[in-house]
């Protein structure tokens, strides 16, 4: 047994301190029965905080899963550190959909499947290839939605489950935009990337719906760096892909990629 307490103590995000108590679970249960242990699927941002976490414990080691190399949400597998990596199982299923696909998007198969009554955090990557869409999820639930999951908004689809050999992660759909703005703040972009006044972008910022590089942030005068990734709820997600030069009134042009 250990005081959890002592290694949460740096982490603010009450969402993030749930899912590193979860993770501290593990990490005691692996400890004392020496066993291998997975988590659900965490992000960029918590796999971080929780590598802060499990380089605390010389005797585990760890291993990502998220299916894909690429994959952006991964799995967490944890074990005594006399185990090799090579002898961790997989823990994810890769499960293709078929059908009248070209409506459909990212939201549809998530809200279809959280539909049925599964958590987010079972859920991985949701790919949209030209032909099909793979989703990643835990092995545990893949029966559950091969025998339950027939539509995605309104189309009827077709889910096999498939063994992920020779996939790639497939590229990304966004639209490019340049905007000027008066500086690197992540007030200024927000206003400039989403076209909304500066009062709606601190407004955002404070009621914590926005997100730098999958982390929540509070401040506005946060300053952005070139290759960040920000989300707004509700708003979506803009890659701040290129940073330019100066107006003549001493205005940054930024090139700014909105997934789509």
């Amino acid at each position: 047994m250990f005081d959890k307490d002592i290694y949460l103590n740096h982490i603010v995000d009450n969402e993030v301190i749930f899912k590193m108590r979860r993770l501290l679970d593990h990490i005691q249960s692996s400890l004392k029965n020496h066993s291998i242990i997975e988590s659900d699927f965490f992000d960029p941002y918590e796999r971080r905080t929780a590598e802060s976490i499990l380089n605390r414990f010389q005797e585990l080691s760890y291993s990502f899963d998220g299916g894909l190399e690429e994959s952006e949400r991964k799995s967490i597998i944890i074990y005594p550190d006399y185990i090799q990596e090579t002898d961790v199982p997989s823990v994810v299923a890769y499960l293709k959909i078929e059908g009248q696909l070209e409506d459909l998007s990212h939201k549809d198969y998530l809200g279809a499947i959280l539909g049925l009554g599964i958590t987010r955090e079972k859920i991985g990557d949701i790919l949209l290839y030209e032909d099909f869409t793979l989703i990643i999820v835990k092995k545990e639930i893949k029966d559950y939605i091969l025998l339950n999951f027939e539509k995605a908004g309104r189309q009827n689809i077709n889910i096999s489950e498939i063994d992920g050999y020779g996939l790639e992660y497939p590229e990304l759909d966004f639209i490019e935009i340049s905007r000027f703005v008066s500086s690197l703040r992540l007030d200024s972009y927000l206003s400039a990337a989403y076209n909304i006044s500066r009062s709606e972008s601190r407004a955002l910022i404070k009621s914590e719906n926005v997100k730098v590089n999958w982390g929540k942030t509070s401040k506005a005068d946060h300053t952005l760096e070139a290759d960040d990734v920000i989300s707004v709820r509700g708003k979506g997600r803009t890659i701040l892909h290129e940073i330019g030069g100066m107006s003549k009134k001493g205005r940054l042009n930024l090139k700014i990629r909105k997934l789509v």
